[in-house]
């Protein structure tokens, strides 16, 4: 009688949500796995081009104020809606989830790096090749959390900038 094959189960172990990506609209929930970090989008660009595209008789007579209240309201609505979606997700569905995700083996990063700057804060990757780098912004509030948890899951890798 053969032993039953033991599947080794990856599970997300911690997640840092609203992270800024390359571009102010542009927002990331970052999953962090026991080997691997998984970058998903939950706001993109292309999300909004609809609201953006088309302007209306109320943004010509009286400005842009409503339809950049029309704007948030639907970035928050489409957020939440993305992330009820990797709710019972493994990493690897939540990484296909959309086709700008992106995933770094933690053994192919060099280092982490908090960067705390006059414009912000930001927490930055660099990765194998040399000089690579994955940066991302983070809001005031996430800094304590986001010290935190860097410092437990890559203890010899953080820095302090």
């Amino acid at each position: 009688m053969s032993q039953p094959e033991i599947h080794n189960v990856e599970s997300i172990i911690a997640v840092l949500k609203g992270l800024k990506g390359s571009t102010i609209d542009t927002v990331f929930d970052l999953f962090f796995t026991e080997k691997r970090m998984i970058a998903a989008i939950v706001l993109h660009p292309g999300d909004l081009a609809k609201e953006y595209s088309k302007p209306d008789i109320t943004t010509l007579l009286v400005g842009g104020y409503f339809k950049q209240r029309e704007i948030k309201v639907r970035s928050l609505q489409l957020i939440e809606e993305r992330r009820a979606t990797f709710d019972g997700k493994n990493p690897d569905e939540i990484l296909s989830s959309h086709r700008a995700n992106l995933q770094v083996e933690y053994e192919n990063i060099l280092f982490v790096k908090i960067k705390k700057g006059f414009l912000g804060t930001t927490l930055e990757f660099e990765t194998q090749p040399p000089g690579r780098k994955i940066a991302f912004s983070i809001d005031a509030t996430q800094l304590n959390e986001t010290e935190q948890l860097m410092k437990k899951i890559f203890p010899e890798k953080t820095r302090q900038n």
